[in-house]
């Protein structure tokens, strides 16, 4: 039944395709179709590739573009300030406006009374120094200690012709050093009482630490940036052993000795007529805070023209602290676009 089927179903086909002639014509044009598809995408592809390559070239000369940008950014802020503003002014031209505030009124401010006009203004010129030539050349106001070096052989019958001089530097490392206050105490006759000296005032009233030391460590704090638990570890070295939270409350109380400073400084800078305002936030220490840490706000005050800077700490960035530095203040005031200075100053005159 198998072979009946075989023979009757694909014999006649296999037949067919024996005896049936190749058609060369067909398949040429099949091949030149077919070749022509391949053709046409190539060139698509060569056209998307030039395509791409024209797109990285103009992004390469947007990224060199941005790149001189950046390096002339960077030389500006890091490079070496050579380039200085020169300016020439008559002496007869009047100035439009003062925007600082004059000497003489700083120095009535700082208590010291009216400028002396009398005073002799002595300008000294020193020789300019050929950059490359010679050593470093040591301030004049330095302590000088002479050390007088003889020759190891006799100099009987020798004249003296003249002397060369080296310069050393040389440093003292800084010392702790006690100060006593000795009052003696005198009986007065008939039993009329002691008498005994008065001590002089002290930066922390029957407090150890003198003036001397709060101003070193509050300099090598804030200005040199020397952290106090490692003046505290230098100190430890040197022999003084001075406990963290005893150190940190001298500094604490030593401040409201130079709080006066901080009034002064104040008064002068709200005395202009050109002030720069800005905030910016700084992390707080805070025990009764979440994390034991809050944000509070540096408000900045600065003074361009006599370069004086006021820092005013807040624990928020509402308008009290600017509302109440800024309330008697009368001139030109530069910020950012933060509400709270809109809200002060839309209304100012």
């Amino acid at each position: 039944m198998a072979l009946r089927l075989f023979k009757t179903t694909f014999l006649p086909y296999i037949y067919v395709m024996e005896n049936r002639e190749i058609d060369y014509k067909t398949l040429y044009e099949q091949a030149l179709l077919t070749l022509s598809q391949k053709e046409n995408s190539l060139l698509e592809k060569e056209n998307l590739l030039i395509e791409k390559q024209e797109l990285i070239e103009k992004k390469e000369q947007v990224i060199f573009k941005y790149r001189s940008e950046l390096d002339k950014l960077l030389k500006i802020i890091f490079g070496p300030k050579k380039d200085k503003l020169k300016t020439s002014i008559d002496s007869d031209q009047l100035n439009l406006f003062t925007l600082g505030v004059p000497e003489a009124d700083q120095a009535k401010m700082g208590g010291d009374g009216e400028a002396d006009s009398d005073e002799e203004t002595v300008t000294v010129k020193r020789k300019k120094r050929e950059k490359g030539q010679g050593r470093m050349t040591l301030p004049e106001t330095l302590r000088k200690e002479d050390v007088y070096i003889e020759p190891t052989e006799s100099t009987e019958g020798c004249v003296v012709i003249g002397e060369e001089v080296t310069e050393v530097l040389e440093m003292k490392p800084a010392e702790f050093y006690v100060t006593r206050y000795i009052r003696k105490r005198y009986a007065k006759p008939n039993g009329e009482g002691i008498l005994m000296g008065t001590l002089p005032d002290r930066a922390i009233e029957k407090g150890i630490p003198a003036a001397s030391t709060l101003a070193q460590m509050t300099v090598d704090k804030y200005v040199y940036g020397l952290p106090l638990h490692r003046q505290l570890d230098k100190y430890s070295k040197m022999g003084v052993r001075i406990p963290a939270s005893t150190a940190s409350n001298w500094l604490m109380q030593g401040w409201k000795t130079i709080e006066p400073l901080w009034e002064l400084l104040k008064e002068v800078v709200l005395s202009q007529k050109y002030l720069q305002v800005d905030e910016t936030p700084i992390k707080v220490q805070d025990r009764g805070h979440k994390n034991n840490m809050h944000k509070g706000y540096m408000w900045l005050y600065h003074a361009p023209v006599d370069r004086l800077v006021l820092f005013d700490y807040r624990k928020n960035r509402d308008r009290s602290g600017p509302s109440e530095l800024l309330a008697k203040f009368r001139g030109v005031i530069q910020t950012d676009g933060y509400g709270v200075y809109h809200s002060l100053f839309d209304q100012h005159p």
